[in-house]
């Protein structure tokens, strides 16, 4: 049997983890909305049409984290914007690379392939921010 300190922490760490995914669900579909539009109303490319939408989704990105993810930390951590950027940069640079890539060697649509580079880069996101970012 379990001890109760060792049962609590398992459950915050899942609670964070569902947060975690649900905001960066928001935020990936906030991602992929923007680049749809982008690409298909105002015939942008979709490499600049990710970035654009990069932008905006950091905001939704960082204000779900701060308010459900990472809120109730016990050892009063804060999800420090300076942190938080520096991880979501180096991300966007991440999600940017993969995605020129993929455009460029293979022949996935630009949704199926920003999709897979979505999916890679949250694991990359929830590492860094789980135990960087969040101090």
């Amino acid at each position: 049997m379990r001890s109760p300190v060792l049962m609590t922490t398992a459950l915050k760490l899942s609670h964070r983890l569902i947060y975690f995914t649900g905001v960066g669900i928001c935020a990936a579909i906030v991602h992929l909305l923007i680049v749809f539009n982008l690409v298909n109303f105002l015939n942008l490319q979709p490499l600049l049409s990710n970035v654009i939408a990069f932008l905006i989704a950091f905001n939704v990105s960082y204000l779900g984290h701060k308010y459900f993810t990472f809120n109730q930390i016990q050892d009063k951590k804060q999800l420090s914007l300076p942190h938080f950027f520096l991880v979501a940069a180096s991300a966007g640079l991440l999600n940017e690379t993969l995605y020129y890539l993929l455009l460029r060697f293979t022949t996935l649509h630009y949704i199926t392939a920003l999709v897979f580079v979505l999916s890679i880069v949250a694991v990359y996101n929830y590492l860094f921010s789980r135990f960087w970012a969040c101090r």
